[in-house]
């Protein structure tokens, strides 16, 4: 998801809000706020991100463990995999 200040639009950074990828969109509102000083719209819509980044629930410890077993299983898939065309026989 790292992309390029010069790339930053209002849009963007609502596209990234629907998709809840707040703290994202915050950055976006963030840059063009700075950019855009007299924008009372991109100030509004950062304080708006903010509250709901504010609001969210922090993760359970739950939430937590069941994030990072997906991931091991994830890591553990791939390690896998890379070990399986490593034993692949070469075709000539």
């Amino acid at each position: 998801m790292s992309q390029s200040p010069q790339f930053y639009t209002a849009t963007m950074a609502k596209l990234y809000a629907d998709q809840g990828y707040l703290r994202k969109a915050a950055e976006i509102y963030r840059y063009l706020a700075a950019q855009h000083p007299d924008r009372d719209d991109l100030q509004k819509a950062l304080e708006e991100i903010e509250r709901q980044i504010a609001d969210q629930p922090a993760p359970t410890r739950k939430d937590t463990e069941l994030l990072l077993r997906e991931w091991i299983d994830l890591l553990k898939h791939i390690k896998r995999q890379k070990r399986r065309e490593r034993n692949r026989p070469l075709d000539h």
